[in-house]
């Protein structure tokens, strides 16, 4: 995977659309959200559940300036993404990393730095890859997020 193509909703961009900041940077979707996303070498089918919570960009509000915690309708799709990625593991924890700082990179339109910084910050901790367990803050997604990786 060395580039990030198209993306395409199939539902739920009035969803990610209509989500505003808040204080405790988290954000439930009351609609599925379902998109795919082309890449070079395969098509990455992403689907969220009504009830799918996330946080945005993760980090500290300190770094909003860099990337924000929502931003624009593409960066809420990245963040989305990449959070659904990880609990669903359909892609490695290295490519998961890999389809951010490509997004960020050819559909946000981030910088080569600015994306492949960001790909090596979300790489520094695999605490929040995997399944979510029972004792986990994000087990409510557990049953609520379906990736799937088509090759080409």
């Amino acid at each position: 995977m060395i580039a990030a193509y198209e993306y395409n909703f199939i539902t739920g961009a009035s969803e990610l659309l209509a989500l505003v900041e808040n204080k405790y940077r988290l954000y439930i979707l009351h609609k599925p959200v379902e998109y795919e996303v082309r890449f070079d070498s395969g098509i990455l089918h992403v689907r969220t559940e009504a009830g799918f919570e996330f946080d945005g960009r993760s980090g500290p509000a300190i770094i909003d300036w860099f990337a924000p915690n929502l931003g624009s309708i593409y960066e809420k799709v990245a963040w989305h993404m990449h959070d659904a990625l990880g609990y669903a593991q359909s892609l490695s924890f290295a490519n998961t990393n890999y389809a951010l700082k490509y997004f960020l990179r050819d559909i946000v339109g981030y910088s080569k730095f600015k994306s492949e910084l960001i790909r090596k910050a979300v790489s520094l901790s695999k605490d929040w890859y995997g399944v979510p367990m029972p004792n986990d803050r994000w087990f409510v997604n557990v049953d609520k997020v379906d990736t799937r990786w088509y090759e080409i």
